[in-house]
């Protein structure tokens, strides 16, 4: 009796996903989930529509996941590219070859969402990865990125996962479950098990034989409506097995491995054979080879009472008509029923059909309970992967390492290792898994590493210290060299958080003197001096290495890039504006280019805030976009996240939006465990002070900052540059003169080596001498600055409330020309940023004639944020494609957004756009 194929009680589910190609050929992506436990049916579901007419003008790009192959990054993916003419990814430099493990998830799914960009111009697309469980996390994060990008996009994704595997992997399924949240227009399309109607159904199909609705619902239950579970055992049914009534008893139990069992026992002894040789491979394999490794010296017989017996199924539409199982939990039974020393023979043959990654767990497999030689060669092989960055691989072949290993301490030894590895990489959900092992273990170095690692994980900063510097010391005795370094690298970062910043320089110190080329203990030691002593030391000790940094890349190998985001980030804290967003935007050219990693969600997140400080709010978003995108995507860090929040509730306050405004530095308060520390608080009490600046609440500015003033170190004087200009205007505008002396002091001190705060410094010297009295004195200080050029790295904000400054105090002497003249200077730029509630303040300080708006069509338009953005950069003289590439998004993209824009704004060319955008006048266009 044949049971392949068949489809039965889909049919709503197949109309779903026909509606979605309908959408996706309008230009509405859609995303879509298709989960059930396994063999309901999702892969049968998948085939049937893959075959569907409707998908005739669809470009189709499959990937089907293995268990075998989760521990390798991007592997899913990498099937997806094989299927591409190499043409075509040779535009895009990750794709071209095999992808480095330590490319960072983001730049794959930014080049595969351009790759599906170059595909639409022909024909919508269709990505379609069944198994989504056994996705590598890389895997699954590059995807992710797809998702969340699609916007206008030509591109139907379909995904599908077990619901019965989520409690292996809470990891994995938690990024699922957030995925599907976060993108508009997913779809989750649940499979709940058969109806007793359609059950009857795939009965009379699989049998010929119609069937009672009693009849019907007994099978229902007894296999809680699961196909596959239903034509396993149908098949093993006589013919006369299901009567037109109920059978008083189906004579086998709840169970498919009980009813694969019954299979196998009724095949003929050469089909057993070969359905055991295809379970052991477990993976798709032509014929001839399963039949030569199962010693059957006809498989063609053989696997016709298989494929009869729905065991196996052929694929002769693929290059080598493989034949395999046709179900994992089919594959898994018939593994249960091989006896021992037969399963080892086979694993034994397998191991040289497979490739050299896969031959490893056949070669484990064949192997007794002890084989030294075989663990020494796992380790090799580990440490080979673990130098890769390939740390989930290296970590499965030390585990199996330690099973073949004679003593103990050997076993403990791999244990360890796997999971230091796993910790170096930040796998911390695996690591936690093998914890109940780890603590078994005798006391060591490594041992204390991980520990240590975990209760970092875990935000318990003074258990981890403490493991670091039991780690430190054991490492010392056992003479254990990489666990000390390591553990002092580790324990570094810790004190930093700690606010022991001596001790962190210390500690990083330390790890340096064993190894100069360790790049995130240089991170670390920057980061403590820049703490601890200030951005000037900090810059001393990384120039010198992000010089090299850049000549290695001259040369074609790059390293170390997250070194220049580093000191990018200690130059804007140091004032230098400019150079810090050129250090970061070297880094992520770097990470694009190359796929290395660069912190690049950090290098956004500070270069975001650089610009608002500069003036250039046009671009803020668009920084904050991809900082979000990032971390979104899996691969940011948690202080990228405060940063991206901050920034955004700077500019929303800025330019009046409250509720915006409120809604992001609520979300960066609510920050909880490790990730709520000192610089979070920093970067809250900032942005509570910005909001309070742009409404005119001087009370809640102190309350905002008054804390931070009283830090010698850390975080709060890092960051200084931020905030004290708002010390000191709050001081000033409540009247307590006494302390505002004081706070204007230490900010033109600071001002001396922090250029972007002189215009500050001499802004509010003249508002201090002004609320003295002393007309002349804030005269005099308010020209010194502006009777010369700005230079470079001048905050807007305070250009524009010097020269508002200065200008109401001409017109108050009754110089009234020349008062307008700096008055209308002062609106002009908080215009061209759209700072609205400065503009009404100054407007209400000092009413003048405003002069009309330059720019705009008659009435103003509203352009969504895309728009906006892509309107910003057409101004900026970029390409529809050097858009996408700048915004994460697709070409395709672009270019819808693009008509719409001319549509509202009334253009017919670029040209008559940018000019638009570069006189200014986008900004009356909407928010």
């Amino acid at each position: 009796m044949e049971v392949q194929g068949m489809f039965v009680g889909r049919e709503a589910e197949l109309a779903q996903l026909r509606d979605c190609a309908r959408a996706v050929r309008s230009g509405q992506p859609r995303v879509v989930l298709v989960e059930g436990e396994a063999g309901i049916g999702k892969t049968q579901l998948l085939r049937r529509w893959l075959a569907d007419p409707a998908l005739e003008d669809f470009t189709v790009l499959q990937a089907r996941c293995d268990s075998s192959e989760q521990d390798f990054a991007f592997g899913p993916i990498q099937q997806v590219l094989s299927s591409m003419p190499r043409s075509l990814r040779d535009e895009f430099p990750l794709l071209k070859g095999p992808i480095p493990a330590t490319t960072p998830s983001y730049e794959v799914g930014s080049q595969l969402l351009e790759l599906t960009s170059s595909l639409q111009a022909r024909r919508p697309v269709a990505l379609v990865v069944d198994d989504l469980q056994w996705a590598d996390m890389a895997s699954l994060h590059a995807w992710g990125f797809v998702c969340r990008r699609l916007d206008a996009d030509s591109v139907l994704v379909v995904l599908t996962t077990r619901t019965t595997d989520r409690e292996r992997n809470p990891d994995h399924d938690d990024t699922v479950r957030r995925l599907m949240n976060d993108v508009r227009g997913s779809v989750r399309l649940p499979l709940p098990g058969l109806v007793t109607g359609q059950v009857a159904e795939l009965i009379h199909q699989a049998t010929g034989r119609p069937v009672s609705e009693a009849t019907a619902e007994q099978m229902r239950r007894h296999t809680a409506g699961n196909p596959l579970y239903m034509t396993m055992l149908l098949v093993d049914l006589p013919e006369e097995g299901l009567a037109a009534e109920p059978v008083a008893r189906l004579p086998v139990p709840p169970s498919l491995a009980t009813v694969v069992r019954s299979q196998l026992l009724h095949l003929p002894g050469p089909s057993r054979a070969l359905v055991e040789a295809a379970a052991v491979l477990g993976t798709p394999m032509p014929l001839a080879l399963v039949g030569r490794m199962a010693d059957v010296a006809a498989p063609a017989p053989a696997l016709e009472a298989a494929l009869e017996a729905g065991l196996m199924r052929w694929l002769p539409n693929e290059p080598s008509a493989p034949v395999e199982l046709t179900h994992e939990l089919q594959r898994q039974a018939v593994m249960e029923t091989i006896p021992p020393d037969r399963r080892r023979q086979l694993h034994a043959k397998a191991e040289h059909l497979v490739d050299r990654h896969a031959a490893w767990a056949h070669r484990v497999a064949a192997a007794g309970p002890t084989d030294l030689q075989l663990a020494a060669d796992l380790v090799a092989a580990a440490d080979e992967e673990f130098t890769a960055g390939e740390a989930d691989r290296s970590a499965t072949l030390l585990l199996w390492a330690a099973d073949l290993e004679a003593t103990r301490e050997r076993r403990e030894h791999h244990l360890l290792t796997a999971a230091a590895r796993l910790a170096a990489f930040e796998r911390y959900t695996r690591m936690a898994s093998l914890l109940t092992r780890v603590r078994a273990t005798a006391p060591c170095a490594m041992r204390s590493l991980v520990l240590g690692a975990d209760a970092l994980y875990r935000g318990t900063l003074a258990a981890a210290e403490a493991h670091y510097a039991e780690a430190v010391a054991q490492s010392e005795e056992e003479g254990d060299t990489w666990t000390g370094l390591m553990a002092r690298v580790a324990m570094s970062g810790v004190l930093n958080f700690l606010g022991r910043h001596d001790e962190g320089i210390n500690a990083a110190r330390d790890a340096l003197a064993m190894d100069p080329g360790m790049s995130w203990a240089r991170v670390n030691l920057g980061t403590g001096l820049a703490l601890a002593e200030g951005p000037q030391a900090a810059l001393r000790e990384l120039a010198p290495i992000t010089r090299t940094v850049v000549r290695s890349v001259a040369r074609g190998r790059p390293a170390g890039a997250y070194l220049l985001t580093v000191q990018g980030a200690v130059r804007i804290s140091a004032g230098a504006l400019t150079a810090g967003i050129e250090d970061c935007a070297t880094a992520v050219a770097l990470s694009r280019s190359h796929g290395v990693p660069a912190l690049a969600d950090f290098a956004y997140g500070l270069t975001a805030a650089a610009q608002y400080l500069l003036g250039d709010w046009g671009d803020v978003p668009i920084s904050i976009n991809h900082a979000h995108a990032i971390t979104a995507s899996g691969d940011g860090k948690a202080v990228a996240y405060d940063w991206e929040h901050a920034v955004a509730s700077w500019l929303a306050a800025g330019r009046g939006e409250w509720d915006r405004a409120e809604e992001h530095v609520r979300a960066a308060e609510s920050r909880s465990g490790l990730a709520r520390n000192a610089h979070n608080s920093t970067l809250c009490a900032i942005s509570r002070a910005i909001l309070a600046q742009a409404r005119g609440d001087q009370r809640a500015m102190l309350q905002a900052v008054e804390p931070l003033e009283q830090a010698e170190a850390g975080w709060a004087t890092h960051l200084q540059v931020f905030w004290l200009p708002l010390h000191s205007e709050a001081l000033i505008g409540l009247g307590r003169l006494d302390r505002a002396e004081t706070a204007v002091a230490r900010l033109r001190a600071t001002a001396r080596d922090t250029p972007c705060l002189r215009t500050a410094a001499s802004w509010l010297s003249g508002r201090l001498a002004e609320s003295h009295g002393d007309v002349t004195l804030a005269r005099t200080t308010y020209e010194q600055v502006l009777s010369h050029r700005p230079e470079a790295d001048v905050v807007l904000l305070h250009r524009a409330m010097l020269e508002h400054s200065y200008g109401r105090l001409l017109h108050l002497g009754g110089q009234t020309a020349e008062a307008t003249t700096w008055l209308d200077g002062a609106r002009q730029r908080l215009e061209q940023v759209q700072a609205r509630p400065f503009l009404d303040r100054c407007a209400g300080d000092l009413p003048l004639p405003r002069p009309p708006t330059v720019g705009g069509r008659g009435t103003p338009v509203q352009l969504s944020g895309r728009e906006r953005d892509i309107a910003h950069l057409i101004g900026r003289g970029l390409t529809n494609k050097e858009i996408a590439n700048e915004l994460f998004v697709s070409s395709k993209t672009v270019e819808y957004h693009l008509s719409h824009i001319y549509d509202k704004l009334g253009f017919s060319n670029r040209r008559e756009l940018r000019d638009h955008v570069q006189r200014g006048a986008l900004r009356d266009a909407g928010s």
